[in-house]
């Protein structure tokens, strides 16, 4: 692929299964969206609780943060945002794609049908999420 100077894709690796990991990438995530970027999300170790079918609901912010999830949630709620789920299908109905990690699987025991499917749109490993990444007009942030 040849260059053009200007990145005009997104591709990104989420890896912190906590609410204030999984924010940043999401809000990111769709605002490319909303610029006509195309979009990847690599969800590996921690963020794949938000792709686990039943444990979007209950992730929690890191201890960084230092907000409690209901504190979390009051704020979100009071500043119009989104929960994690729904941010998530927010995303996806925008085109981002939506990648989980086979070898963080493997490592937990998880199979597809521990994720929620009609969000995840593949699972992929290392060397795929590489191939994407290696695109010279994409930005690549790990979050």
């Amino acid at each position: 692929m040849q260059s053009t100077g200007q990145k005009s894709r997104l591709i990104m690796v989420a890896s912190r299964g906590t609410a204030d990991g999984l924010y940043p990438a999401l809000i990111l995530a769709t605002t490319a969206a909303a610029q006509n970027m195309p979009v990847d999300i690599y969800f590996t170790f921690g963020g794949m609780k938000l792709l686990t079918k039943g444990v979007a609901e209950s992730i929690k912010p890191s201890v960084d943060l230092g907000l409690s999830k209901e504190e979390l949630n009051q704020l979100l709620s009071k500043g119009g945002m989104p929960s994690l789920l729904d941010m998530l299908k927010a995303a996806k109905q925008a085109g981002v794609k939506i990648h989980a990690c086979s070898p963080t699987m493997a490592l937990f025991g998880m199979t597809e049908k521990d994720l929620t499917s009609e969000l995840c749109d593949d699972v992929i490993g290392a060397s795929t999420f590489l191939e994407l990444a290696r695109d010279p007009n994409a930005v690549t942030l790990f979050i």
